[in-house]
């Protein structure tokens, strides 16, 4: 928030900043996208949040977490 501030003060002229990726993936653990346009919460997350580094080790989890759910008649 700094830089904003040195810009609208007239400190600074701009302030860039590029996107990093890094191949990660973030989805419910159903592996659906997150929602984040209604506010702080995530509605409609009923198993949690899975993070990973990569979309092959993602769907490896999903697929798991989808196997204990449907085994554990939860």
């Amino acid at each position: 928030m700094a830089k904003y501030a040195a810009i609208a003060h007239g400190d600074a002229e701009a302030f860039m900043k590029f996107a990093k990726e890094a191949g990660g993936m973030v989805t419910d653990a159903g592996g659906s996208p997150l929602n984040f346009s209604k506010g702080l919460e995530i509605e409609g997350i009923d198993r949690g949040i899975v993070a990973s580094c990569g979309a092959t080790l993602h769907e490896k989890i999903i697929d798991a977490i989808d196997a204990s759910w449907t085994s554990s008649c939860l």
